[in-house]
């Protein structure tokens, strides 16, 4: 089967790193996907189409106009048709509003759509635009896929009888050294190697100096106002005021850089925080974190929460989206509220003071990743799905 993978990345996050794992798969169970990378005109090799060249995959560049751009969408067609492609699938809004709104007449290839995570946190911003338009798209759309059955109840598809609604979690890739592995020690600051990780020659040495000097926080993601970076800030900072020796490493890139340094200074904690910018692979880091805090405001199922769960490092996260299940609840990392300073200097707290209670929910945490969160299991569903909508 040829399948025809539709993305406009910003970089290696969430969704690209499911989109790797699943072409992979889809690779080693004998079929060819390929990669549709839509950008700006004049915008540069991005991360995922060099990281998916370097793999030996198959990748397309398209660069047009933003918006809804036809010409655009009648170029990727075009392709489409020449190449012989049996569907597409889209991944996120850019894809969704291109393709969804064709007639099908015009279209002519079945279609279906993952949503892994609506970002708009508030306001009247282009994003949210954007989104309403993606969410009108899908009606016109064969599949809708959700990456968890949480986000089923988004108010965006509740109760919409022009979907066709599935699930699919995303998934990790799983080796034998991840699975028969014996389970770390939380809190080893010495790194807990393993676990499929690149050896420390490989890594920054100032990323992995500054975790070595203290109890580290670590946080993964874009600098957006969803992923609420602000507030880790901000409790580190009472923490600290309080005499407590803690660290906070935040790997990403993004808008609100600027904000959260002018925060770092205002607050006094030059000395506590690390924000080395984009760092490709950065799962890679997560074996040198005591803790993983993800205080985001709105997710659909992260990958990097997957991966932290592997690695065997403690998590607190906030009940949005697709992370409770996966958490089942709190028994797999501390759960908190959204937008709550309290209950997440709480958790952290919590963490430092109880390693035991923390160890048995790191233990917890890496079954479940491994028995219900493989990427081969997420290929056989799409390709369940992609027969399906063929037939």
């Amino acid at each position: 089967m040829k399948i025809l993978h539709i993305i406009d990345s910003g970089g290696l996050y969430g969704a690209e790193v499911m989109l790797l794992n699943l072409i992979s798969e889809q690779v080693a169970l004998g079929h060819i996907p390929i990669l549709a990378s839509i950008g700006d005109p004049g915008i540069p090799e991005k991360p995922l189409e060099a990281e998916c060249k370097r793999r030996g995959f198959n990748v397309a560049v398209f660069r047009m106009k933003p918006g809804p751009n036809l010409i655009g969408a009648l170029d990727i067609l075009r392709f489409a048709r020449a190449e012989q492609v049996d569907i597409l699938h889209s991944h996120g809004y850019k894809g969704n509003i291109l393709f969804g709104f064709l007639p099908r007449f015009v279209r002519c290839f079945p279609m279906i759509s993952t949503l892994h995570g609506w970002t708009w946190s508030g306001g009247m911003t282009r994003m949210r635009v954007y989104e309403w338009l993606d969410s009108l798209s899908l009606s016109r759309v064969d599949r809708v896929v959700t990456v968890s059955s949480a986000m089923q109840n988004h108010p965006r598809l509740k109760n919409r009888r022009d979907l066709a609604l599935e699930v699919v979690p995303n998934g990790i890739p799983l080796d034998e050294r991840n699975i028969s592995q014996n389970f770390p020690p939380p809190f080893q600051g010495e790194g807990r190697g393993g676990d499929g990780f690149r050896k420390e020659a490989d890594l920054n040495p100032e990323i992995i100096a500054f975790c070595r000097s203290g109890f580290t926080i670590g946080a993964i993601g874009r600098l957006s106002p969803e992923k609420a970076f602000d507030a880790l800030l901000e409790v580190v900072a009472a923490l600290s005021a309080q005499g407590t020796d803690i660290r906070l490493v935040i790997l990403g890139e993004g808008g609100l850089r600027a904000s959260h340094e002018a925060a770092v200074s205002k607050l006094g904690i030059e000395k506590n925080v690390l924000m080395p910018g984009y760092i490709p692979d950065a799962k890679r880091y997560l074996p040198f974190f005591n803790l993983f805090a993800m205080p985001s405001l709105t997710e659909g199922l992260p990958m990097v929460l997957l991966e932290a769960m592997l690695a065997g490092v403690p998590i607190i996260a906030t009940r949005v989206g697709g992370i409770p299940e996966v958490l089942q609840e709190g028994s797999c990392g501390l759960l908190i509220n959204p937008d709550c300073r309290e209950e997440l200097e709480r958790g952290i707290t919590n963490v430092m003071h109880n390693p035991e209670a923390a160890g048995e929910r790191v233990k917890a945490a890496k079954l479940r990743v491994t028995d219900t969160y493989s990427s081969r299991v997420m290929a056989e569903k799409y390709l369940a799905i992609y027969q399906s909508v063929l037939q």
